[in-house]
């Protein structure tokens, strides 16, 4: 028989936690009914803090689980992450860094992997390739670099946001310029406003594809997939930098769009890019003077990718993680009650009955708080993030 699952906590804006959802739903497609929150017994979320918000009264009875959109190191600096360790039946992990940190806290874990639209994150052909770089402005002997990541904080866009590590990105193509001279950066998307600022400063080349805006161009940036497959296109090789991550998408976009990638040792990416990682700037640099000089052949991660982090994957997962709980839709008079106790907590916090807190994990957490790093690995490197971030923690 086929379980209810209601898919919950989307943001609404077409960005990484909506496509999660997105992918989720067609990967599982006619193998579970789809409905909604009040009668669907098992509630899957996109991340956890609407979880928290929609309160102990409106999840009663359910079975609740939790795509983990980052780390839980990360989770481990944000307040109110006690109280969904509290309730989460099963958090869905998209990367080994990720369910080696959940099982370090004691928390119930499985794994179901990221993935992208192959029919649109594809590669493109040469001549149309050497049309889009020549719309961008970007000559044939360019070395063109770059990512789509939204690396400004958004509550302040003059600064740079800790996670996608704008700053180690720009450390990296500077070093890399004194070898590769030819080098040039290409950004798209919106909250770009610190690293374009920094790289003019540095006298760094870069194209920016999109609209120039001194203020929050989030409702103007955003570009749609189809556009961002033939911009990946343009480069030459695609630099992640980022701190933490779940992920991040950005490489399986460009595995799948044929374009070499180097990364961080994050999420998904310490997975998929064995021999194309790094720890500092000087390793990232000498990595991209590596792929101008070898041109390495990166179709042996694109094919392993396209197996390991398909729609089949992902929905074989999801399908294992939810045979763990009753799938019957819900009796009428508890869907009732569901219905009316997630209203009222939408309506006003003060409906909201509190969760309560997980307490071993609430203890890991004052650890972080006190900055304690020994007294785990996961403490660790949530002190880390803590302190890259400016966390009050």
């Amino acid at each position: 028989m086929k379980p209810h699952v209601h898919f919950f906590g989307g943001q609404g804006i077409g960005w990484a936690l909506d496509e999660d959802l997105t992918r989720a739903r067609e990967a599982v497609a006619g193998m579970v009914h789809a409905g909604t929150f009040a009668r669907s017994p098992i509630i899957h979320s996109a991340w956890w803090p609407p979880l928290v918000r929609a309160g102990r009264n409106a999840l009663k009875g359910k079975s609740v689980v939790c795509f983990a959109d980052n780390p839980p190191a990360f989770y481990l600096t944000c307040p109110g992450f006690e109280e969904a360790a509290a309730r989460v039946d099963l958090w869905i992990a998209r990367s080994r860094e990720a369910v080696d940190q959940f099982r370090e806290l004691g928390l119930p874990v499985a794994f179901a992997p990221y993935t992208v639209s192959q029919d649109t994150f594809r590669p493109i052909p040469t001549a149309e390739r050497k049309g889009i770089r020549d719309r961008l402005g970007i000559r044939e002997e360019d070395f063109v670099v770059g990512n789509f990541h939204r690396d400004s904080l958004e509550r302040d866009i003059s600064l740079p946001k800790a996670q996608k590590g704008p700053d180690i990105f720009v450390e990296i193509v500077e070093r890399a310029r004194k070898s590769i001279p030819s080098l040039k950066v290409l950004l798209a998307g919106p909250r770009r406003h610190w690293i374009r600022g920094e790289l003019a400063r540095r006298g760094i080349p870069f194209t920016f594809s999109g609209l120039m805006l001194d203020h929050d161009d989030f409702d103007v940036n955003v570009l749609p997939r189809e556009e961002l497959n033939r911009l990946y296109a343009a480069f030459d090789c695609v630099l992640i930098s980022s701190r933490w991550e779940g992920g991040p998408y950005a490489v399986l976009e460009s595995l799948f769009a044929a374009r070499p990638v180097i990364s961080t040792r994050v999420g998904m990416a310490a997975d998929l890019l064995d021999g194309y990682l790094y720890s500092t700037p000087e390793e990232g640099a000498g990595l991209l003077t590596s792929i101008v000089a070898t041109k390495p052949d990166f179709s042996p991660l694109r094919d392993a990718a396209l197996v390991s982090h398909s729609t089949d994957a992902l929905g074989s997962g999801l399908i294992e993680a939810y045979k763990g709980f009753c799938g019957d839709a819900e009796p009428v008079g508890r869907a009732i009650k569901a219905f009316f106790s997630l209203g009222l907590s939408r309506l006003h916090r003060n409906f909201c009955q509190p969760i309560g807190s997980h307490p071993g994990v609430a203890e890991v957490m004052e650890n972080v708080r006190r900055k304690l790093p020994g007294s785990s690995r996961v403490v660790g490197a949530a002190v880390r993030i803590a302190e890259a971030s400016g966390s009050p923690s």
